[in-house]
């Protein structure tokens, strides 16, 4: 899987990370091996369609994890 980070994410890690999943593996457990805490609100896409932390990962996908965002 390809992980894609956004905003202050951006600046911990490299922009773009190869993860390696088994099967069907949630997205939250991926989260939590990348030491993103877990407990802020995070809007996440899987090959460009949005979906929730207990959406399944299989080979191939493109992961984009975005913070939230605030302004006005």
């Amino acid at each position: 899987v390809t992980v894609k980070f956004f905003g202050p994410l951006r600046g911990n890690t490299e922009s773009d990370q190869k993860v390696i999943i088994t099967e069907n593996e949630p997205i939250r457990t991926v989260v939590e091996r990348l030491s993103i805490d877990p407990q802020i609100w995070y809007l996440y896409s899987v090959n460009g369609q949005h979906v929730k932390a207990d959406t399944q990962l299989h080979d191939g996908d493109i992961l984009m994890i975005i913070p939230p965002i605030s302004g006005g």
